[in-house]
């Protein structure tokens, strides 16, 4: 009996720190802003721009699906894994480190009835490629941000260099050392239960060698980097619809900056440690980075602030809806090549 509070202890306990976390977090941050002028803000958002929000970051969803779909070998309908997307979505939202891609090869496995290597494999690819496809975009960001000096620059190509070459390397990379991690598990003396882990590896090291063999991983990249921009496009327009009361126009945001706040953001918010649903650490790392950039803390603070809000609350409902969609009763994944 003593050791089932503990149990229970164990498995709330990261959840009581993620709140505590968010609490603690959000709290500094409000203490140093008013709050008037943060729901004036709220009040006050700019249609036309938030419009704009809505449209990119649908556009980003559908590209990000069609991009499973592409890697999956057009064998699930489109249909089905923008629902997924959404899903995914909300769970990477909700979880720490990322745990919440964890969702999409469930879905995968369990309404699209492909074998769960595959979702794993394209999971793992389309991760690879996004880190490709972000290289230029950072690149560009620092370069403009960074004022053109030699210094600059070559941080700026040395970074967006190692990030592409990192994972290039990581896609061909992946098939030879996941299949020699089967083959050390399959090994002499080997239990059955390893011969079966090395038979589930082996398969995942054929399904990542099949998205490069088939001819698939230039036109997942096209894809890759019509995600990003549309990732921190509509971003972009969502920080204009929440500053334009405050007087910022389209030429004084500056994309680049929004860019570069977002990428710290999203870094903190994939830690193993973290608020709930992110809340808190994206907020800080948004504010910081913003600050440093030149932005007055304060509204620094109140766009982190709105912008997470108002983008979780939406993937939230999105996410919501499909998840319910998905998990209706007879809703299975007959997929057949080609559907869409």
């Amino acid at each position: 009996m003593t050791g089932f509070p503990a149990r229970r202890l164990r498995r709330w306990l990261p959840w009581v720190v993620s709140l505590a976390i968010s609490a603690g977090l959000l709290i500094y941050l409000l203490s140093a802003i008013d709050l008037r002028q943060l729901a004036a803000t709220a009040a006050g958002i700019a249609p036309r721009p938030l419009l704009t929000f809505v449209v990119i970051f649908l556009v980003g969803v559908i590209a990000r699906a069609s991009r499973f779909w592409v890697l999956l070998g057009r064998t699930v309908p489109l249909s089905l894994l923008v629902g997924i997307t959404l899903v995914r979505n909300l769970f990477v939202d909700l979880l720490p480190a990322r745990l919440g891609e964890l969702s999409y090869v469930y879905l995968v496995t369990t309404r699209a009835r492909r074998p769960a290597e595959e979702g794993v494999a394209t999971l793992g690819v389309a991760f690879l490629l996004d880190l490709v496809a972000l290289s230029p975009l950072l690149l560009v960001a620092l370069l403009v941000v960074g004022g053109g000096g030699a210094a600059s620059t070559s941080v700026a190509i040395g970074v967006s260099v190692g990030i592409a070459a990192g994972g290039y390397a990581a896609i061909v990379m992946a098939p030879p050392t996941v299949r020699r991690v089967a083959s050390r598990l399959a090994g002499p003396g080997a239990s059955e239960r390893r011969r079966g882990a090395a038979s589930r590896i082996a398969a995942l090291a054929d399904s990542l060698e099949r998205a490069r063999r088939d001819g698939v991983l230039l036109p997942a990249l096209a894809l890759s980097i019509v995600v990003r921009v549309c990732k921190y496009g509509s971003s972009y327009f969502l920080v204009l619809a929440i500053l334009t009361p405050l007087g910022y126009t389209a030429g004084e945001l500056g994309a680049a900056r929004v860019f570069l706040g977002n990428v710290a953001a999203e870094v903190a918010a994939s830690l193993p440690i973290h608020g709930l649903g992110g809340f808190g650490t994206y907020e800080a790392a948004w504010s910081i980075a913003l600050e440093e950039l030149g932005y007055p803390r304060e509204h620094a603070i109140i766009s982190g602030v709105l912008a997470h809000t108002i983008s979780q609350l939406f993937e939230y409902v999105l996410g919501g809806l499909a998840l319910v969609w998905i998990m209706r009763p007879g809703r299975g994944g007959r997929a057949g090549a080609g559907a869409v």
